[in-house]
């Protein structure tokens, strides 16, 4: 019997791979954006309304958008411009 099957456990030299980021919320941004819409209504996302807000207030902040907001009204979520 090895050490390592003894522990349990066996610990195997790797490199960590680069982190990945979606674009899931910053191509909603994007398109929104892009539609020159005053304000529209995100749906069908497949997310709770609290994880989309915060997806895309998070992905308005690391891109330094300040042009377009992210409101929340009755468990609806919407992208709103900015004056």
């Amino acid at each position: 019997m090895s050490a390592s099957s003894a522990k349990g456990y066996r610990l195997v030299p790797a490199e960590v791979p680069r982190r990945q980021r979606t674009t899931f919320y910053t191509d909603i941004i994007r398109e929104f954006r892009k539609s020159h819409q005053e304000s529209s209504l995100v749906e069908d996302t497949g997310k709770k309304s609290v994880t989309l807000v915060q997806g895309l207030r998070k992905a308005l902040h690391a891109e330094g958008i300040t042009d377009v907001a992210v409101l929340q009204r009755s468990g609806e979520t919407f992208l709103v411009r900015r004056a």
